[in-house]
């Protein structure tokens, strides 16, 4: 397809072309097998990590009858008389959660089944969206078949609680798919399903309030500036709707709207956006090498653009991105050109997906793999746009080399495929999965939760090891969680007689604030003395 070509011609062509369904119908088949067949070792996995409190140890999920409390509390509480403890509101994540129960019970494996089902779905809605909106359908399911393997999904997908990821981005595709049917046949059904599907997002995750908007945005000024007499302001009236519907019941379920008392609340704004604008880079880097995907990521605090070498490679990134921005909606204007419209949608895609995590509003963390899911959509539209170009080029000198490209594109896809496979068994096994991520960054938590797992085995003395990594860890990389550590720590030397080393964790335990472990520590405490005591009476 040549530069010049035009988005409506290749879209008439291609609807003119009578094999043109059989060819559609293989492409779902294909990308619904080789997405089911990357995620099938996945299934067998065990509740992990949030997955306990949302779901295995969740009351609420056990009835159907008790999905109207979901819509009135934080996902993380389970009473709705009681303070939230969390500022999400997700209450369709939970609503699916009750389904599964109905249906599996306490069976971790049908949870995970209907994750690998809905992200399947989502990546075939990828493949409508882009053949409706660029009208070509290998460069859909090219770019739909990677979304559907990418190991950098894996967060998403094959961990429980990455359903927020996955039912967001569900609703806010088939938002944006009924709106750009509404744009191209101005039926207005469409547009109330646009609506509603943005309702669903909404209740599904937080940040769809941002993206679905911005997305339906750039779609307008990307492809719908010669039709800009055509939009009319009651177009915005179902999402309108859906915001005066979701506001007042998140208001009444946190008793605020907005998210209060996030972890990263204390740093300054400006701070905290310039630090994740330099994980931008670091998410574009990752989807491209998804080497070291790991829950408990983290980066140095950004104060300022001169301060650190990352900071000032930013500020270049940022300036050569709105550059390439610049040009390409420059040339898309002028000549209609694909490949410049698929850059300019697919950067701004990326980016519109991500702000409302860059911390404006301060969140948990700065960056973290699952909320590349959506985003990285727009990467692989880059990727895909660049490499027909590419491809076109190379081929006019060489068949040779065009040989060369596709089987460096299928190298590729076998490569992510088999890293999506890989990364999965780390899900397999809760302590394999804690030390998947300790292999990138000590964390106190998850070695503290390490030593536990192994102290429920039985190996004390593995157990021993890893709650003495927690407290070393602390050292470094302060957390509350090292008082915890201390107080299983002591309990795991109890089990192995070891009472003089037990009774100096507790001592550490008393030195803290947290009231319920000291209360716990002293009973320890007079245990031991008494213990001491009596093979020690005088």
């Amino acid at each position: 397809m040549a530069q010049s070509q035009k988005v409506p011609d290749i879209e008439i062509a291609h609807q003119t072309n009578p094999n043109i369904k059989r060819l559609s119908l293989l492409f779902v088949l294909v990308i619904a097998i080789l997405t089911f067949t990357v995620y099938f070792n996945g299934l067998s996995g065990p509740f992990l990590f949030d997955d306990i409190v949302l779901v295995k140890t969740n009351p609420l999920i056990k009835s159907l009858s008790n999905i109207p409390v979901f819509f009135k509390t934080d996902i993380f509480s389970h009473d709705p008389a009681s303070r939230n403890i969390s500022s999400s509101y997700r209450p369709l994540q939970t609503v699916s959660y009750a389904v599964d129960s109905l249906m599996w019970g306490g069976d971790a494996f049908g949870f995970h089944l209907t994750n690998v089902l809905i992200h399947i779905f989502n990546a075939l809605l990828v493949f409508f969206l882009l053949k409706k909106i660029f009208g070509d359908r290998y460069f859909a399911f090219f770019i739909a078949l990677l979304f559907g393997i990418h190991p950098v999904n894996t967060q998403s997908v094959t961990y429980i609680s990455g359903r927020a990821d996955l039912l967001s981005t569900m609703f806010s595709l088939l938002s944006l798919y009924a709106y750009v049917n509404y744009r191209k046949t101005q039926k207005t059904p469409f547009l109330w399903y646009s609506g509603i599907a943005f309702l669903a997002a909404l209740y599904s995750r937080e940040t769809s309030g941002i993206v679905v908007p911005l997305l339906i945005a750039l779609y307008e000024v990307v492809f719908m500036a010669e039709k800009a007499r055509s939009f009319m302001l009651t177009n915005i009236i179902p999402y309108i709707a859906a915001f005066l519907l979701y506001l007042p019941m998140r208001g009444a379920a946190l008793h605020n709207i907005l998210p209060q008392k996030l972890e990263l609340a204390g740093i300054d704004m400006v701070s905290r956006v310039l630090t994740s604008l330099k994980t931008l880079f670091i998410d574009i880097r990752i989807i491209a090498l998804p080497y070291d995907l790991h829950f408990g990521r983290s980066t140095g605090v950004e104060r300022s653009i001169f301060t650190s070498p990352s900071a000032f490679v930013t500020a270049i990134g940022i300036v050569i991105a709105g550059y390439i921005v610049f040009i390409c909606y420059k040339k898309w204007k002028a000549s209609r050109g694909w490949t410049y419209g698929v850059i300019l949608f697919g950067t701004l895609w990326f980016f519109m997906s991500m702000v409302p995590l860059l911390n404006i509003v301060p969140l948990q963390v700065f960056h973290s793999d699952s909320w590349l899911y959506m985003p990285s959509i727009g990467i692989y539209m880059i990727f895909f746009a660049l490499l027909r170009l590419v491809w076109q080029s190379i081929t006019r000198i060489s068949r040779v080399l065009g040989v060369v490209v596709i089987l460096f594109v299928s190298a590729a896809y076998l490569l992510y495929g088999y890293a999506t496979i890989k990364r999965n068994e780390d899900y397999k096994d809760e302590i394999k999965f804690y030390l998947s991520s300790v292999q990138w960054r000590p964390n106190v938590k998850f070695f503290m939760v390490i030593g536990g797992l192994y102290g429920q085995r039985g190996d004390y003395d593995a157990a021993v090891k890893y709650l003495r990594k927690a407290i070393e860890t602390n050292e470094i990389y302060p957390s509350y969680e090292v008082i915890p550590a201390y107080y299983n720590l002591g309990i795991t030397y109890l089990k192995i007689a070891e009472y003089d080393k037990a009774r100096e964790a507790f001592e550490k335990v008393m030195l803290s604030g947290s009231t319920s472990l000291k209360r716990e520590a002293e009973k320890h405490l007079q245990n031991i003395q008494s213990i001491k005591a009596r093979f020690n009476p005088r």
